[in-house]
């Protein structure tokens, strides 16, 4: 049987390792935290470069018109959501929707809703006088966000830090 001193002891001891494990963790919590943020928001705009060069590859095979019975394009458009984007190919109407990773979001910057897309040559799809930005960036943290830039040249590369 235990003593009421060796009790007193055992419950001081308990308070001493959490009191450790609570300060530990007031440490570690923040940049374990800004560590997910950076590696997830690297991870998304990276996937959505891969995404966006696949459109590319896929459009110099399929973009092509379809005639004057049928009329339109056949290349795939990819549309930018807060919480991931869709790409739709108008052939059979598919749609793929990707939810991109928790506290993640992407905006389109500027004032046009137009949609991501390549025509058959691989080049892009709208005025090539322009480039469209994608804004890749954490819940809250904007400023340390990426960008993913397709130039009037069709090139697609990541930029970071501020323009």
């Amino acid at each position: 049987m235990w003593s009421s001193d060796e009790g007193g002891s055992m419950l001081i001891e308990i308070l001493v390792v959490l009191l450790l494990i609570s300060v530990l963790a007031a440490v570690i919590l923040p940049s374990g935290l800004a560590f997910y943020r950076r590696a997830a928001v690297e991870y998304e705009a990276m996937r959505l470069i891969g995404e966006l060069r696949r459109m590319q590859a896929v459009s110099r095979t399929t973009a092509r018109p379809l005639g004057p019975m049928r009329g339109g394009e056949r290349a795939p458009a990819l549309y930018v959501h807060t919480d991931g984007y869709e790409i739709r190919r108008p052939v059979k109407g598919r749609v793929r929707v990707y939810h991109a990773l928790p506290l993640v979001r992407m905006r389109r910057e500027g004032h046009t809703d137009r949609p991501a897309a390549f025509d058959w040559n691989g080049g892009i799809a709208w005025d090539k006088s322009s480039n469209m930005t994608i804004r890749v960036y954490a819940e809250g943290h904007e400023a340390e966000g990426l960008r993913v830039v397709i130039d009037g040249a069709a090139r697609i590369r990541l930029q970071r830090g501020r323009p």
